[in-house]
């Protein structure tokens, strides 16, 4: 998976982990007809242990759930669950990703013997393309409406960072969420080297007092210094700029860098160990006369590095 994704990735779960955050983000994506509906006051974030291996790598496993309100607001209908998915791409097997969280979660609904709950998709979007998916999933056919009625349907709500300009945000609970908007403002521009933006979002910190929280301002600094091409020199003369403190700051990011970069070695390390034990094991089962196939399920290789070897 890109480097990018799962910095990006990080964020996006340290975001919406926060109940606090998660419900200001639905009340400034949701539509005014959805929003109405739903009792903010039951939100929680539901666990995803749940999901396949198959797919585990390809989602930020968020789940929001709450309960939806009678149209006349008089009661608590059932439990309804939005599914985040955060993207760096525009692709439509989205659809199939999120119809496998669908599948799984209705599922143990029936095991349950409960109600299936109502789930909700939602597109977090940060790419470097427009993005066109269709809405619907019954977009996705080439067919008349005559037959399109009979087809399985669905839409997801998207939230495209390009479409939205955290300078002219107007909701004030966003606005005085500060943790949120600045994480959302800077994966709108991880792809855009703009340093004015950085230094706004500095100045930004700097009116609401957010510069107190070293270690959220940490956080984002590892963040800004990950996504874009900014040295630590440069990154303390936009902190100065902004008025800021950066001697200390600086010292404390340049530790955490360094930590984070010792982690990805182990890490790295650790993958190509046991890919190294993972093809010595395919040798030994190759000479014991196992099938490809049956070497591919066991070692986690791919049929062409199973059969590399044979040559």
């Amino acid at each position: 998976m890109d480097e990018i994704f799962k910095i990006n990735d990080k964020i996006i779960k340290r975001i919406m982990q926060k109940p606090d955050n998660a419900k200001t983000f639905l009340k400034k994506i949701l539509p005014e007809k959805i929003k109405k509906r739903i009792d903010f006051s039951s939100l929680e974030i539901g666990p995803t242990n749940y999901v396949s291996q198959e797919f585990k790598e390809f989602f930020a496993d968020i789940i929001i759930k709450t309960k939806i309100i009678s149209k006349d607001g008089v009661k608590l209908l059932t439990d309804i669950c939005f599914i985040c998915e955060h993207k760096t791409e525009a692709h439509r097997k989205i659809f199939i990703q999120f119809l496998k969280y669908m599948v799984q979660e209705w599922q143990k609904d029936i095991d349950e013997n409960i109600p299936l709950r109502i789930i909700v998709p939602i597109v977090f979007y940060h790419g470097k393309t427009p993005w066109k998916v269709s809405p619907s999933f019954a977009g996705q056919f080439d067919i008349d409406d005559d037959i399109k009625e009979y087809l399985l349907n669905f839409k997801y709500i998207l939230f495209d960072t390009a479409t939205w300009d955290f300078r002219e945000e107007t909701d004030e609970q966003l606005k005085n969420n500060v943790f949120l908007l600045s994480a959302m403002a800077l994966m709108k521009y991880a792809y855009n080297d703009d340093h004015e933006t950085i230094e706004g979002i500095f100045n930004f910190w700097r009116e609401k007092g957010f510069t107190g929280d070293i270690e959220n301002v940490i956080f984002f600094l590892t963040y800004i210094s990950e996504t874009k091409d900014l040295s630590q020199k440069q990154l303390k003369e936009l902190l100065i700029k902004s008025k800021l403190e950066g001697g200390e700051i600086m010292e404390t990011l340049a530790q955490r860098l360094r930590a984070e970069g010792e982690k990805r070695g182990e890490k790295r390390g650790e993958r190509r160990g046991k890919k190294k034990g993972n093809l010595e094991t395919a040798k030994r089962m190759l000479n014991s006369g196992l099938t490809v196939k049956d070497i591919v399920t066991f070692t986690g290789l791919s049929e062409k590095e199973v059969r590399t070897l044979i040559n």
